[in-house]
């Protein structure tokens, strides 16, 4: 199992830490913060990254983990993202588990969520900017919502 949670706007890494050893008793130490460039080869394996944009880039915020982070939370990808979204009032994405690059699961401030198209282009610079919705959000009632077409909707 891996996890790719994608934060909208900064996170202060000191809150997240806090958050995450008072709600699923994970030491901070065991959370690397950082750059993965800046990681030692020698560190230890963390429990989960939190990695900083590599620019001012949207959703560039990156908590990553695997197997010892679903061990420690009990709760799959999208239940993480969905109670980091609500904790910290911010907007997620995670991949939907589609074959299509440009397409992630949103979740809103309110816990609600729904597939995006995100803009290639911006992409291949690195950054994961929305277009619009694939399908209605309840919590994001101002993003227009682009059905896909009916060879790619599942």
């Amino acid at each position: 199992m891996v996890y790719r949670i994608q934060f909208e706007k900064e996170i202060p890494a000191a809150a997240l830490l806090r958050f995450l050893q008072d709600s699923y008793g994970i030491a901070p130490g065991e959370i690397y913060v950082g750059r993965v460039v800046d990681r030692s080869v020698d560190d230890p394996r963390p429990v989960a990254m939190f990695t900083p944009p590599d620019h001012d880039e949207e959703f560039g915020w990156v908590l990553v983990g695997g197997t010892e982070l679903a061990d420690a939370t009990g709760q799959h990808e999208l239940e993480l993202a969905v109670t980091l979204a609500r904790a910290f009032q911010v907007r997620v994405v995670v991949d939907d588990g589609s074959i299509f690059p440009d397409r992630w699961r949103l979740i809103s401030t309110d816990g609600s969520s729904g597939l995006v198209r995100t803009d290639e282009d911006a992409a291949v610079e690195g950054n994961l900017r929305i277009m619009h919705a694939l399908e209605p959000i309840s919590g994001e009632p101002d993003l227009t919502v682009v059905p896909p077409p009916d060879g790619v909707r599942n």
